[in-house]
Order: C-alpha cells, then sequence, then structure tokens
C-alpha cells in the first residue's frame, strides 16, 4: 500500500518538473506570475493503529469513521464481471492505484483497454496525460454540488486555442497561462486575463473569475 501511494507522488513529481522545464524552455509563463510563495505547512497528525499499522484512518462523508481499508474494483462494462481487485489504506486518496492498475491489466492481463470510465476525482491532469499517453479515452462526469455561484458565464463559455494555449472568454478577451500549481495530487494550470481587460468589461460582473473571487495577473 505504502508503495502505491509513493507510485503516484513519484510520478507527478517527474510530470510537474516535465510540465515546469517544458513551459520555461517556450517562455509561455510570465516571470512576475510563474512562482507563487508556498504556503507554510503545518503538521499534519496522523492515526496510525497499534495492531494494524497498514489499515488507514477513514474519515469520509457517509463512510463508517475508524481504522479501515479500502477495496478498488475495476470492471469490465462489457461483460459486467470485475476484472481487478486492489487494496489500499482506509486514508489513500482514490486516484493513487489508479494507474497502476490500468497498467497492471493491460500488461498483466493482456485487456486491450481503449476507454476507461471512473469518477469525477480522477480528473487528475496526471491521470489524463498518462492515458492519453497510452492511447485510452478516459470518460469522467461532470463534477456535480459544491458552491453556486449564480453566474452568466461557466467554464464552457471560454474556448480553448490549442495553437495559442490560451482562453477566449464571452467578450473576446483572451486568457494566458500564468502558473502552474500543485493542488495535493494534481497540476493545475492557472489561465487569467489581463486586469486592463477585465476593468473595462461591461459583463464583469457576471464573470466566473468575479464570482469565485480570483484577481487577474497584472
Amino acid at each position: 500500500m505504502e508503495r502505491e501511494s509513493t507510485s503516484y507522488m513519484e510520478r507527478l513529481d517527474v510530470y510537474e518538473a516535465r510540465e515546469r522545464a517544458q513551459l520555461d524552455s517556450s517562455g509561455a509563463i510570465k516571470p512576475q506570475c510563474a512562482k507563487r510563495t508556498p504556503k507554510e505547512k503545518s503538521k499534519v497528525q496522523r492515526t496510525v493503529s497499534a495492531t494494524d499499522p497498514d489499515a488507514g484512518m477513514l474519515n469520509r462523508p457517509g463512510k463508517p469513521k475508524g481504522m479501515h481499508y479500502l477495496s478498488h474494483q475495476s470492471v469490465d462494462a462489457a461483460h459486467g464481471i470485475v476484472v481487478d481487485v486492489a487494496v489500499t489504506a482506509g486514508n489513500a486518496n482514490d486516484s493513487e492505484p489508479y494507474l497502476e492498475r490500468i497498467e497492471y491489466m493491460r500488461n498483466h492481463l493482456g485487456l486491450n483497454i481503449k476507454k476507461t470510465g471512473a469518477g469525477s476525482a480522477y480528473g487528475a491532469s496526471l491521470i489524463c496525460q498518462t492515458l492519453e499517453d497510452m492511447g485510452i479515452e478516459l470518460c469522467t462526469p461532470k463534477a456535480t454540488g459544491g458552491v453556486n455561484y449564480k453566474v452568466a458565464f461557466t467554464r464552457k463559455d471560454f474556448i480553448y486555442q490549442q495553437a495559442n494555449d490560451c482562453f477566449i472568454c464571452p467578450v473576446e478577451k483572451n486568457l494566458t497561462l500564468r502558473s502552474l500549481e500543485r493542488e495535493h495530487y494534481n497540476i493545475c494550470r492557472t489561465y487569467r486575463a489581463d486586469r486592463k481587460d477585465c476593468g473595462a468589461c461591461p459583463m464583469l460582473s457576471q464573470c466566473v473569475a468575479t464570482a469565485t473571487g480570483a484577481a487577474p495577473c497584472e
């Protein structure tokens, strides 16, 4: 279980270093916004079982709280059978064993996986990129719940231009890549508009940036 957790984080380290190297060499990120001062990390206290140290503290809504294990099943949807089962500590993130299980099923079970479905939590950048490199299409549902910001614009209103690596907002202003940030198990690219464009925009009060409290980079 520790090996699986370490493997995912090591993959994430390599992926982050590669992405930062590519962005640095291309000059895509503006110097004043490229690096952010990391917040001081507080010490995390972990509960360890004296009788079963391999278990982990499970603390999720709707789940029994305590020292548990998690079981991760992979199902062949075409035939409705479980083809792989992995077990992790109860405090492990669901995405940790995902790539290893995909590789195991492909390399050891001989399954020619072309498309895979998973919950929205599995749509991390590392998983998406790795599966794309393997020629596997990942299907995840749209995230639901959370805060309702009641804005006119949503993510689908911003059009991505791959050639220029930017988003075009509903009033046709560019949102360029400003930073690459690591958030726990994921690497996120942040795109922002120029402050002068947002300040003069007649749709400012209806924009997602204003609703979420995000300020455009100067």
